[in-house]
């Protein structure tokens, strides 16, 4: 449970704000992916608060 939570959330939320990112320089701005990137790489702290076990 850890594990997954300190690897998954950060690579999802890397994607998705290289994601947003690559969109503005469209001219797209998707606020809701940076967000939703956001929370992903702080759900990074969340999995090191869960004990080993």
């Amino acid at each position: 449970m850890r594990l997954a939570l300190t690897v998954v959330p950060p690579l999802v939320g890397v994607f998705l704000i290289g994601q947003a990112v690559v969109a503005s320089i469209g001219g797209d701005i998707r606020r809701w992916e940076f967000v939703l990137g956001a929370v992903c790489l702080c759900l990074t702290a969340a999995g090191r608060l869960v004990p080993e076990g």
